[in-house]
């Protein structure tokens, strides 16, 4: 194999213990696979073994421009690699003034993971790997554990995780160099890690060697750490699978919504298994949600793109997804609106209005009823504040938000409402469709002329 001459010159051990993790987290070499490479130690050496075994590698380079030359440097040393080894390349550069803005480490991984994961998608490739190590691990380890995190943030830097894989994640960073050289392999050193600008540089520079002098076998020891518990966390997250169905289902009267039941925030184990649940969604805090749930219905919290809300059936959870507001529309033959039926949300309904020439005996119900013919001023628009409707079959108006409240209408949609008013301002509505139909629209036993409405769930 191309490569494998280079790769031969690694011990033997290292060599078969490499192979063991690429066959156990890439399997057989088939599709293409996207390798993040800096020019950097553990970058080209991953770079040399996916090569070596037959890996269809793609080569991903991120050019911040933070160091001037030096950052160009680095690029034409992987193009230059690229071209040698006949490794397709793709290099990002990142947009200008990208280091006078705040968060940079945070901005700059998410725009080489951002890149990683367009190329992974347009070459459907297998997976995307990067070249982080034990040492890496330990220092995410020390990181998260100082700031405060669960086991997630213990283990964050996983052997494998949805689309990314980590090969070199059991070995130490002595352990690289000395393979390395042993092989004369060439690489590009990036100053900007000698300093202590960055927390991670900090606590690679002084409290790693502080806890080396401490407890001599810490790196080893903590790496033992982070193995059991990820067998831990693997074992939490099965467990409270299998149970899942105490806490959590599909909403029954909102399809497409997780509900997460009160009971879940009363467990013993709440903060273990309601994280579980949310770690797909959001993180939020368990005191918070346990006060949303003793909160009124309609409440909501909202964080990371989500929102989750305090409602009959349990607390929802839904995607902040952007408007698109229902716009107000004249009445016509059909018209296609959002429903709720008295049990379940319908995103989209299709009404279809027919015309009879006498009173039926069946004048239908508040959700297809037969009704007389319609004000010309009448149109369809989401309900307001202020609106108000007179019951047919009742004394006196109600308020359309009451009429909401009584038929149990979840909180998340509620304000999506599409009701049939007399104008575009607030006052009186003729049908809030489902629920109440107004008097004004009763149909008299000698009516010659009225309206058959009939609903298609689309």
């Amino acid at each position: 194999m191309c490569g494998m001459s280079r790769w031969n010159s690694t011990s033997a051990p290292f060599r078969t213990a490499v192979a063991t993790q690429l066959q156990l987290l890439l399997g057989p070499p088939s599709e293409p696979v996207v390798a993040m490479v800096s020019g950097g130690l553990d970058s080209m050496l991953l770079a040399e073994a996916l090569l070596a075994h037959g890996y269809p590698l793609h080569v991903l380079h991120v050019n911040y421009g933070l160091r001037g030359a030096e950052s160009d440097a680095d690029e034409a040393f992987v193009r230059a690699w690229a071209r040698e080894t006949g490794c397709p390349i793709r290099v990002v550069n990142a947009p200008g003034h990208f280091g006078s803005s705040p968060d940079l480490q945070a901005r700059a991984r998410d725009l080489r993971y951002g890149a990683a994961f367009a190329w992974h998608e347009e070459l459907s490739a297998s997976v995307i790997t990067t070249a982080h190590h034990a040492d890496d691990a330990i220092e995410t380890f020390l990181l998260f554990a100082s700031r405060g995190t669960g086991i997630d943030g213990l283990v964050s830097l996983a052997p494998s995780q949805g689309h990314l894989r980590r090969p070199l994640l059991e070995f130490h960073k002595t352990e690289l160099r000395a393979e390395a050289e042993r092989m004369g392999l060439k690489w590009r050193e990036d100053a900007s890690n000698e300093g202590d600008k960055y927390t991670r540089n900090h606590l690679r520079h002084h409290a790693l060697p502080a806890l080396e002098q401490a407890v001599p076998q810490v790196r080893d020891g903590i790496r033992t750490t982070m193995r059991r518990l990820r067998h831990l966390q693997k074992f939490a997250e099965v467990a409270i699978q299998r149970e899942s169905a105490l806490y959590t289902a599909m909403s029954r009267r909102l399809p497409g919504t997780r509900v997460l039941y009160r009971d879940a925030l009363a467990h013993p184990h709440s903060e273990v298994i309601v994280h579980q649940l949310l770690k797909p969604y959001a993180p939020f805090e368990l005191e918070a949600l346990r006060q949303l749930a003793d909160s009124q219905v309609g409440s909501f919290l909202e964080r990371d793109g989500w929102r989750i809300w305090a409602d009959r059936e349990g607390l929802l959870l839904v995607p902040c997804a952007d408007e698109d507001p229902f716009r107000a529309q004249p009445v016509a033959t059909t018209q296609q609106i959002p429903i709720w039926d008295g049990e379940v949300w319908h995103t989209a309904a299709e009404l279809r209005l027919t015309e009879l020439r006498k009173r039926p005996s069946d004048l239908g119900s508040a959700l297809e009823p037969v009704t007389l013919e319609i004000p010309s001023t009448a149109l369809w628009r989401t309900w307001l504040e202020g609106d108000v409707i007179h019951p047919l079959g009742l004394k006196g108006r109600k308020k359309v938000s009451d009429a909401l409240t009584e038929a149990k209408v979840p909180s998340p949609v509620r304000r999506d409402v599409v009701v049939l008013a007399s104008s575009e301002a607030p006052g009186e509505v003729l049908w809030i469709p489902g629920i109440r139909l107004s008097q004004a629209l009763a149909v008299p036993s000698d009516a010659a002329h009225v309206l058959r409405w009939t609903v298609n769930y689309l």
